[in-house]
């Protein structure tokens, strides 16, 4: 195993950027002002010919400029040239930097996790999971192949994967989330949700302000807890709907289903006005308020009110 070490001193508010075309990103803060890099680099076959070579081939740069720091890895030769060898291949960034502190990594091979930071966070990875953990500020995430967690977030989050699951929790800013292949599970999401996925559930608990989302090939189940400030939508077309409304919450609503039927908990039916037919329904609730649109192709809608 070969470890390459370096330390700069810089103050906190400034920058950490990291471009490397392979190796797991992991960053911690500290109470100093200074960002201290440790890349150990190590081969995890017995057949280590190649593998030792690739890594040999791995070239780091580092570049410290007032508070700045960047570090850039790249191939010698080209990249695709060691595609064989990646899986047999450990290359592992472990960046302590100050609390606060602004990040921006970019990795082609691996995970990426950032916990416990006052900064803005901005991460891609092409073949790795992102997990975002006690940040104060806005983090935007990409991957191209694993899934994704954000937790204890102080700002906006705007994350997207092509190949897993989104998990939130925690989060005090806007949510958007969008993933083509997996589930999303979000929990006191204060600032509003909007999510996306193509091939999973969506389930939601404890939404504040408005809440959208839409999945092509499975159920949804959001709890809304305070009173939704513009319209809102749940909508799928491969399962079935469940809505859950804190007691006061006032809305217009628009329930509508060609699968299944539309059902109401008894003590919304007072509030809601006009006969309508089993597989839809609309009215008003406390009043009315915003829209709340709620539509599936392949279900059941279930509208339900929250226990005091």
């Amino acid at each position: 195993m070969e470890k390459i070490e370096k330390s700069y001193d810089v103050r906190s508010g400034g920058n950490l950027s990291v471009l490397s075309e392979f190796g797991a990103i992991e960053i911690q803060t500290a109470e100093q002002e200074k960002v201290e890099i440790v890349i150990t680099k190590e081969s995890k076959s017995e057949s280590v010919g190649a593998v030792e070579k690739m890594l040999a081939d791995f070239e780091l740069a580092f570049e410290h400029e007032g508070s700045d720091v960047h570090i850039q890895g790249v191939f010698k030769h080209d990249r695709d040239h060691w595609w064989k060898q990646f899986n047999f291949a450990k290359i592992h960034f472990l960046i302590t930097v100050p609390q606060q502190y602004n990040i921006d990594l970019n990795t082609a091979g691996s995970d990426i996790s950032v916990a416990n930071l006052t900064g803005d966070v901005r991460v891609r990875t092409s073949g790795g999971n992102l997990c975002f953990r006690s940040i104060t500020g806005t983090v935007w995430g990409h991957t191209s192949g694993g899934s994704v967690e954000a937790v204890n977030i102080a700002g906006d989050v705007q994350v997207r994967t092509s190949g897993g699951s989104l998990r939130f929790g925690a989060i005090q800013g806007f949510v958007s989330g969008r993933t083509s292949g997996g589930s999303i599970k979000g929990t006191d999401c204060n600032g509003g949700t909007d999510v996306r996925t193509s091939g999973g559930n969506i389930w939601l608990g404890g939404i504040s302000k408005n809440v959208n989302a839409r999945t092509s090939g499975g159920s949804i189940q959001a709890a809304l807890r305070t009173q939704p400030q513009s319209e809102c939508s749940l909508r799928t077309s491969g399962g079935a709907i469940t809505c859950t409304l804190a007691p006061d919450v006032a809305v217009d609503l628009e329930a509508k289903t060609s699968g299944g039927r539309v059902s109401v908990e008894t003590d919304f039916v007072s509030v809601i006005q006009g006969k309508a037919p089993k597989n839809r329904l609309e009215g008003r609730i406390n009043g009315g308020g915003p829209l709340l649109k709620l539509r599936t192709s392949g279900g059941s809608i279930h509208l339900q009110k929250a226990s005091d």
